[in-house]
């Protein structure tokens, strides 16, 4: 691609007055050989607009920040690694990076290592606390968490990240005590970082001894891969602040995404490989949502054109209400795992919010995907674009869901494409093991 001329303007540009002044001449000149086809500055907007997040956030997550972490330079910390002891840190929000942290776990224990610690955050709940992690009988230490996201709403503004790293930064300087007499107690040999951001601050200012190795995991890392030219609004906005984190994270250790397809420098999808679809004779579709509004926008689509043949379940925070004058379209649930589970281990089609685990679990199994990822969701929305190249004849990504793509999820028949898109998914994910080895510990 022939670069576009107004792409080489430092990230400033859009903080300079002159622009302003300028614009009338700007919009004239032209970009001869631009193959985005854009005419001056002003249409040239998307790289500009990735720069505002990292301009606001690099003097935190570029340098030690000492008058946010209170490190001038950084401390190591002192300690004699232990063989084959490892700490785990995982990000609180939602339930898939713990998900993740927990698979890593039982590989390295079937390896005969010993988990030494746990760190998480405030965003992790109280029922993850008491159900998953009391229960393994290691130390604990909670943190308080970066909010760069609202599970229902999406992103959050640049601004309320920035006041969110300020602060948590500012609460993690009192623990600093803690978290060193953490780390010294647990003689960690490796320490493995499920984009807990919070930790990563305190790694970088205070770094372990030589021969320990930090290994960052991540789906978010392979978001970087994806071209801010193709992405809208808040895609970019989300992007931006999501590899101002990584590029954090970065500076404490190897940083691996999950992909589906072989990549440099990444796992293989971390999930429980599913037994494949016998038969689509008896059609159930299964939908998840994490926002009700695209819950309740399918069941009046399924009132108004009516699908026969076909059984459908579908699972948000709360049950749906039924209207006046009628039931509901569809069968639904409040969240709960055993039962997702069960209608999981029966369906032939997904609808689902623009996760992973559920979308790489669908794809194995081999059947369809409609993903519609929640609106104002950057991070979903991009991880529909993913889905979407990986699994082109398994996984349709729309913005809202209409009756067409229900009709293709309810009709679909399997192709030869989609059996090998299952198929290499399936070998991929079954070399969880050995690859995590691999990266993880150098085995």
């Amino acid at each position: 691609r022939a670069p576009c001329e107004h792409r080489l303007l430092p990230p400033s540009c859009l903080l300079s007055r002159d622009i302003m002044q300028t614009s009338a001449k700007l919009n004239e000149e032209k970009a001869p050989g631009c193959a985005d086809g854009c005419k001056s500055v002003i249409t040239c907007w998307k790289p500009c607009l990735y720069s505002q997040p990292q301009i606001a956030l690099a003097p935190l997550v570029k340098t030690q920040a000492a008058c946010v972490t209170g490190v001038k330079e950084p401390q190591p910390l002192a300690y004699a690694p232990g063989t084959g002891r490892f700490v785990i840190g995982f990000c609180g929000s939602g339930t898939g990076h713990l998900t993740q942290s927990l698979a890593v776990l039982r590989m390295l224990q079937a390896r005969g290592m010993t988990l030494a610690g746990i760190v998480f955050d405030t965003d992790a709940t109280q029922k993850m606390v008491q159900e998953t992690l009391e229960p393994l009988g290691v130390p604990l230490l909670q943190l308080p968490a970066i909010k760069l996201v609202d599970p229902k709403k999406g992103m959050v503004p640049t601004v309320v990240t920035l006041h969110s790293v300020i602060t948590g930064v500012g609460k993690l300087r009192g623990m600093y005590p803690q978290l060193v007499s953490f780390f010294v107690d647990a003689k960690a040999e490796y320490i493995f970082n499920f984009w807990h951001t919070t930790l990563a601050f305190f790694l970088r200012s205070h770094p372990p001894p030589p021969g320990v190795r930090i290994s960052n995991v991540a789906p978010q890392f392979a978001l970087s891969s994806l071209d801010v030219r193709d992405l809208g609004f808040w895609e970019i906005v989300g992007k931006s602040t999501i590899d101002a984190m990584a590029a954090l994270i970065a500076q404490t250790g190897p940083c691996l995404s999950l992909s589906a397809r072989p990549q440099p420098n990444s796992l293989p999808p971390i999930l429980e490989v599913p037994a494949a679809v016998t038969s689509f004779s008896s059609r159930l579709i299964l939908c998840y949502f994490l926002a009700q509004p695209d819950a309740v926008r399918l069941e009046r689509l399924l009132a108004q054109f009516s699908i026969s043949g076909v059984e459908i379940h579908c699972f948000t925070t709360a049950p749906l209400t039924p209207p006046a004058g009628r039931p509901l379209a569809l069968e639904s649930h409040a969240k709960q795992r055993a039962l997702f589970k069960h209608y999981f281990d029966r369906c032939t089609g997904i609808i689902c919010s623009t996760g992973n685990e559920t979308i790489w679990e669908a794809v194995c199994r081999g059947v369809p995907v409609l993903t519609v990822p929640t609106s104002g969701h950057p991070e979903q929305m991009m991880n529909a674009r993913i889905h979407g190249r990986a699994f082109p004849a398994s996984v349709r990504a729309v913005s809202r869901v209409r009756i067409e793509d229900v009709r293709w999820l309810v009709d679909f028949k399997p192709s030869e494409e989609s059996i090998a898109e299952s198929s290499a998914l399936r070998e991929r994910a079954t070399t969880f093991d050995a690859e995590g080895a691999r990266l993880l510990c150098g085995a």
